[in-house]
């Protein structure tokens, strides 16, 4: 009978030990999520106002580095493409190279 309450009383400690690193685990994930959103993080900046850009970029202490390039698909002062991908974050002095379009040339 004694045997069976030993057995019993481990079997309890260890589904509670379990349990608990389980619970640890879970919490970390949460946690690492939570981290993850509150960052600031470069957009997708393709089709904003060079304006806009210009602002965001003061805003979060970014260089930009501006190059126009013709384009006949893209209105004028609007974004083509960026150098920093989307979702990259943010850190201090960071660096974005951006192609505003001209607009189609005229000849």
């Amino acid at each position: 009978m004694e045997q069976k309450q030993v057995k019993r009383k481990k079997n309890f400690v260890r589904a509670r030990f379990f349990s608990m690193i389980l619970s640890i685990f879970i919490l970390g994930v949460i946690g690492f999520f939570f981290w993850r959103a509150t960052q600031l993080q470069i957009p997708n900046l393709h089709g904003w106002e060079s304006t806009e850009v210009l602002a965001f970029a003061n805003k979060h202490n970014i260089e930009i580095e501006f190059e126009f390039v013709y384009s006949i698909e893209m209105a004028p002062t609007l974004v083509m493409r960026q150098s920093v991908p989307p979702g990259t974050a943010i850190t201090e002095g960071m660096q974005l190279a951006i192609e505003i379009s001209k607009g189609v040339e005229v000849r």
